[in-house]
């Protein structure tokens, strides 16, 4: 019987420390990851590791960094923090987060996100044909997973430094564009006030597994002509002089 117990002691401890030094390049060999999504050489283990890049169609993260905390799962919601790039570098992503699973779903708190708009542009459809340099900053403080997407969101999302370059060439300094994040009806909705140089007033939400954008511009007297003479792209002015956005 004494032996039989050891016997057991030391198959357990044995699985523990194989678990515990789970290589992560294994599980990411095993793992079937979403077509558009690439990640290049893991390092570590998976309760602390990296990936070299984290590539996501055009858009790049370098130095995909994770430390999973092992408490987490006495609270039956394992927690992991992931960082990805420098904040010190301005001209590449960068992106922070505290990530937990428990039975109501997915949860996100004080996350980060750094992405230079000329490195966003390329995944956006949008219905003119513009150039656009500045960082869009996006602040998390929570996000609580629900049906179909969200139970709970509370954020911003920034455009800093914002310039917009037009069909007419003209290159416009738009300062700063600030919009809240908040859940409605079950999905992430992102909206503005029109409180900008732009007057730009509208609602991102994601519709049926598509991003909808709704609302309208009224550029400010003060811009350039350029900028009026481009809105015929856009469409007509209503009564109010706002051209409505929609795609």
């Amino acid at each position: 019987m004494k032996y039989w117990k050891l016997t057991v002691v030391a198959v357990i401890a044995y699985l523990f420390f194989m678990l515990y030094l789970l290589p992560a390049a294994w599980v990411v060999h095993w793992l079937a990851l979403p077509a558009n999504i690439q990640l290049g050489q893991v390092q570590g283990t998976v309760w602390q590791g990296s990936a070299m890049v984290a590539q996501y169609q055009n858009l790049q993260l370098q130095q995909l960094r994770w430390r999973f905390n092992g408490w987490s799962l006495f609270r039956l919601a394992p927690q992991i923090n992931i960082t990805a790039g420098s904040i010190g570098e301005r001209e590449q992503p960068y992106a922070t987060a505290s990530v937990a699973y428990s039975f109501s779903g997915l949860n996100m708190e004080q996350a980060l996100l750094r992405i230079p708009v000329s490195q966003l542009l390329p995944l956006l459809e949008l219905p003119l044909p513009v150039a656009a340099t500045g960082e869009l900053m996006v602040e998390v403080q929570q996000f609580q997973q629900g049906k179909p997407w969200c139970s709970n969101l509370a954020g911003t999302a920034s455009w800093l430094d914002a310039r917009l370059q037009p069909p007419t060439g003209t290159w416009l300094e738009l300062n700063s564009i600030v919009a809240d994040l908040r859940c409605e009806q079950g999905s992430p909705v992102l909206v503005t006030d029109g409180n900008n140089s732009l007057g730009l007033a509208v609602t991102a939400a994601v519709e049926n597994n598509r991003l909808t954008v709704n609302g309208s511009l009224k550029p400010d007297a003060s811009l350039p002509q350029e900028v009026h003479q481009a809105m015929q792209f856009v469409g007509r002015p209503d009564e109010q002089g706002r051209y409505t956005i929609r795609f």
